[in-house]
């Protein structure tokens, strides 16, 4: 009990000691320097004008190439491992058959109803001998007709025909007469036969000239000398390579234009202090 009483009055005695207003820090406004910006110095680059040599011209040595037998290898050739195929017995099934229906076509007669007509023609052609014509005509149950042919005899048949229900009747007539000419055996008799006049030729002795041969005239063929030019060689002409110095043109430098920089002071606020709570009292 005294103990709690002691701390309690020790806790009072800190209270009445404590002043805030002793210990707030003190606040200094900075102090703000401008940069000092110097400007830097250009120097104009210094330009040297190159010195130009004429090339000086080396005959390329030329080594012939070494040829290098190529090592060759024989490839390794491993034998593939093959393996015996399973197989398996397929499995048949016996196909079913179904013997198909056969069912009779139905056959129907077409019966077609007579319809009428009538028609003629007639040929004549000397050369072969033919001469015939022939018309018919129907009203779709009698059917009337008739045709005409000259036979080899010299007579014309004519033919009168029907046919209807009770069948097919013909009548047949002839006009003119047969006439079946004799035949006349030809006599042969042979020609008159006179044998030629022959008049043996006469031969007349050939009569030869000797022919006359003149003696060639021969003259000596004239050789003429080849005239011979010899040829004229000229010295080639050797012109020495013209080497121009390349036209140099020195760069022109600008100097940089320099803008300094603009620096702005920065706005500086001082902090709001606020003094803390008072210290509670027990």
């Amino acid at each position: 009990m005294k103990f709690v009483i002691l701390v309690a009055l020790f806790a009072a005695a800190a209270a009445d000691s404590y002043k805030p207003a002793e210990y707030a820090p003190k606040y200094e406004v900075p102090k703000y320097e401008a940069p000092k910006y110097e400007a830097p110095k250009y120097e104009a680059p210094k330009y040297e004008a190159p010195k130009y040599e004429a090339p000086k011209y080396v005959a390329p040595k030329y080594e012939a190439p070494k040829y290098v037998t190529p090592k060759y290898e024989a490839p390794k050739y491993e034998s593939p491992k093959y393996e015996s195929p399973k197989y398996e017995s397929p499995k048949y099934e016996s196909p079913k058959y179904e013997s198909p229906k056969y069912e009779s076509p139905k056959y129907e007669e077409v019966t077609y109803t007579p319809q009428p007509y009538s028609f003629g023609y007639d040929v004549k052609d000397k050369e072969s001998y033919t001469d015939f014509d022939h018309s018919e005509k129907a009203d779709g149950q009698v059917t009337t007709g008739s045709y005409r042919v000259a036979l080899p005899d010299g007579r014309t048949q004519i033919v009168t025909y029907k046919a209807d229900s009770y069948g097919y009747t013909a009548d047949v007539k002839y006009e003119g007469e047969a006439q079946y000419p004799e035949y006349k055996e030809t006599q042969y008799k042979a020609p008159a036969y006179t044998a030629p006049a022959y008049k043996e030729p006469e031969y007349k002795a050939t009569t030869y000239a000797a022919p006359a041969y003149p003696a060639p005239a021969y003259k000596a063929p004239e050789y003429k000398a080849p005239a011979y030019k010899a040829p004229e060689y000229k010295a080639p002409e050797y012109k020495a390579p013209e080497y121009k110095a390349p036209a140099y043109k020195a760069p022109e430098y600008k100097a940089p234009e320099y803008k300094a920089p603009e620096y702005k002071a920065p706005a500086y606020k001082a902090p709001e202090y606020k003094a803390p709570a008072a210290y509670p009292k027990y």
